[in-house]
């Protein structure tokens, strides 16, 4: 019985073969995941992700990090405050409840995913909207001051 549309042995291999190939290369361009790296827990809410490589950057770029007590957010996910004429408070601004990033308002870290609000020093406000087990203050990142340069260094 003869098909039109089906495939011989050697046509199926063929392309067996090249799906497989394809795969592979796909497989070696990554670590399979689509996306940026998902986010880990450890019990309690406790963030095992590293902050990414560190972040300089100009202070005279940033004029709310020339008050003392100003939060000021910053890209991948970190925040930075001065706390006195030469020491600053780095902040990650992943919400220990389920890892969304938290956005700056009102000089606090407001979560918008569940309503979690963290004080401008990282420490729990109120937890989520939702029951679940108690979060934990926002992860404190190293800030490195660089005063001949005029920067600082979160990491």
């Amino acid at each position: 019985m003869s098909c039109q549309h089906c495939l011989n042995r050697r046509e199926f291999l063929a392309r067996s073969a090249l799906a497989a190939v394809a795969l592979a290369a796909v497989e070696a361009c990554g670590d399979g995941q689509i996306g940026p790296p998902l986010r880990t827990t450890t019990g309690g809410g406790d963030i095992n992700v590293p902050p990414g490589p560190p972040l300089t950057i100009s202070l005279a770029s940033h004029p709310g990090l020339a008050t003392v007590g100003v939060l000021v957010e910053l890209e991948r996910e970190r925040a930075v405050m001065r706390t006195g004429a030469n020491s600053f408070i780095g902040l990650s601004r992943i919400c220990t409840h389920e890892q969304c990033d938290t956005e700056v308002r009102n000089n606090q870290l407001e979560c918008p995913c569940h309503g979690s609000l963290f004080a401008k020093d990282g420490s729990v406000i109120h937890g989520p909207n939702v029951a679940s087990a108690p979060i934990t203050a926002l992860r404190q990142l190293n800030v490195t001051i660089d005063a001949a340069g005029g920067t600082i260094t979160i990491a």
